[in-house]
């Protein structure tokens, strides 16, 4: 990063620390959903409030740095690219809070055969979202690496859909879940499922923005 000027690191490291603020909104999602499943409910709600602070200071950090690009008439080349990922990328914590309000208030009452598949379902979101944070990380340094990470994310939100599929089998295939049941489930799994399909609608805008660049 040496050929770029001291303001356009300084922007940098403001974009690296917005990156990782996602980053552990994405970890403490995992983790929420863990104890949820355990019924730990106290850690469930303690989780959501630190959750709902990581992601305020996601939208702290984006308007500052939005502002910074404007003001500062930083990166004039590629200004519209990084302005649009960062809008789209802090869509991704957004959904996390949400999902972690939903859990947290609303308690699903996800039976135990369905643990499986649903925990898989939140780490392969997860994976998706870890990759599109290295491959907007790399997006100054080396494009050829934030191609490829996107193009995993792709790979990896298709596996989601999958998942997500066979759970919503699952689920309207059981006898033992009245039709509110399995509606409620049903919601959950798409919302759940929404955090790789926000991540891959930004590794594709991303990947276009590195083959211009």
């Amino acid at each position: 990063m040496s050929f770029y000027k001291n303001d356009q690191k300084e922007l940098i490291n403001s974009i690296n620390l917005f990156l990782n603020n996602i980053l552990e909104v994405n970890s403490l999602f995992e983790n929420l959903m863990k104890e949820f499943f355990l019924k730990n409910y106290k850690k469930v709600e303690d989780l959501t409030l630190k959750i709902s602070d990581l992601e305020s200071a996601c939208d702290k950090l984006r308007r500052t740095t939005e502002r910074k690009i404007y003001q500062e008439t930083l990166i004039p080349e590629q200004r519209g690219d990084v302005l649009g990922m960062l809008e789209n990328l802090d869509k991704i914590p957004g959904q996390l809070q949400g999902n972690a309000h939903r859990i947290n208030t609303e308690k699903p009452d996800i039976h135990k055969e369905l643990h499986d598949d649903f925990n898989n379902l939140v780490q392969n979101n997860s994976t998706c979202v870890k990759l599109l944070i290295s491959g907007s990380k790399q997006f100054f340094i080396d494009p050829k690496k934030t191609i490829e990470d996107c193009l995993l994310v792709s790979k990896h939100e298709s596996t989601g859909d999958k998942i997500s599929t066979k759970l919503k089998n699952a689920i309207f295939n059981n006898n033992n879940l009245d039709l509110s049941q399995k509606m409620h489930l049903r919601y959950f799994v798409e919302i759940v499922d929404e955090v790789a399909n926000l991540a891959e609608d930004v590794a594709d805008r991303l990947i276009i923005s590195s083959v211009k660049n």
